[in-house]
């Protein structure tokens, strides 16, 4: 028995974290394997270093559309790796800027041959799917952002007191 298949909808949540996390760890055991110490967790925030530069954790944040509490585990996880490095900000000493390190730099292009064979790799494996994941995942995305899971479950409680 699978629990989690046979509850369908009502665990949707978790089959998207284990399918999340299953590629994540396959990921990290590929960075492993070639003696890389790098996770594929913090993939997102070095990339998005290497083309923005310089960034506190808001903007992180907002740009990858995860929470603070995740940026700033990810981040401290980065420094303690060596492959950022934070500076005050001058107008606000309260503010960290994050920025890559000449290490993270170096990651960087260490994963950059790794990256386009993951790319492809995932290509072919959403080919193999009856429907197109991302563009199915764009608009369920799209969907939420017009209106929250939450406000969805909360309308819908409201309609059957109601009743």
């Amino acid at each position: 028995m699978n629990l989690v298949n046979e509850l369908e909808e009502l665990a949707l949540a978790t089959r998207l974290k284990r399918l999340s996390e299953r590629l994540s760890q396959d990921i990290s055991r590929i960075y492993k394997e070639s003696g890389l110490d790098f996770e594929a967790r913090w993939f997102l925030i070095l990339e998005l270093l290497v083309r923005q530069k310089q960034l506190s954790v808001t903007e992180i944040s907002e740009a990858l559309q995860l929470t603070h509490p995740a940026v700033v585990q990810f981040v401290d996880q980065l420094l303690a790796q060596g492959l950022i490095k934070t500076t005050a900000d001058s107008r606000d000493k309260r503010r960290r800027l994050i920025s890559l390190s000449a290490a993270g730099k170096q990651m960087h292009r260490k994963i950059s041959p790794l990256l386009n064979v993951i790319r492809e790799e995932n290509r072919k494996w959403l080919e193999q799917a009856s429907a197109s994941l991302l563009t199915v995942m764009g608009e369920l995305e799209r969907a939420l952002d017009e209106k929250s899971m939450y406000k969805r479950v909360k309308i819908s409680l409201l309609e059957q007191s109601d009743e």
